[in-house]
């Protein structure tokens, strides 16, 4: 008797496991929350790129001799600002700031490329450089952005802020 009492808790056991095993993978798939969490920090890894492809282009746009050789980091810029954008979407506005001195680098990139193709004016070069010295900034903050547990921490988007902030100044103290 001990035998089948045995064989039959077995048989329950395997028939939970049947049952609560596909029901629980069922309920993960519907919940979301973990593919949330997932997709947020995928997008944040794709921003990251984005940031340290563009923190490379700036290197080379500071040494630029002219308006030509900015074409590929104005894509990377908007490349940059749109992953940047829609990460904020992601996570929301409370947790990420936007960063609004991209699109203010865009618009001036834009504007010295008006007149076509022509030498940068030093004082060009020069805001240039200085908006590669304050985006290593930027840049060393968004890389400790997102912390183990995928949450936005709150010190780094600060100095994020500042960084941001930082740059919108010296293109605007620069701008024509």
């Amino acid at each position: 008797m001990g035998k089948r009492r045995t064989r039959k808790l077995w048989m329950y056991v395997l028939l939970a496991l049947f049952i609560v095993w596909p029901v629980y993978h069922i309920t993960e798939m519907l919940g979301g929350g973990e593919g949330k969490q997932d997709a947020t920090k995928l997008l944040y890894q794709v921003s990251l790129f984005q940031m340290e492809l563009l923190g490379g282009f700036l290197n080379d746009a500071a040494g630029a001799q002219n308006t030509s050789a900015l074409n590929e980091m104005k894509q990377v810029l908007y490349s940059a600002q749109y992953a940047h954008e829609h990460l904020v979407l992601a996570v929301g506005e409370k947790e990420l700031s936007a960063l609004p001195s991209l699109n203010q680098l865009l618009q001036y990139v834009t504007r010295l490329q008006i007149g076509g193709q022509r030498p940068l004016k030093s004082e060009e070069v020069q805001t240039l450089q200085e908006v590669h010295k304050q985006f290593a900034e930027l840049y060393d903050a968004y890389s400790k952005l997102m912390s183990s547990g995928d949450e936005i921490i709150g010190s780094q988007n600060k100095r994020l802020e500042k960084a941001d902030k930082a740059i919108g100044e010296a293109i605007r103290k620069r701008s024509p």
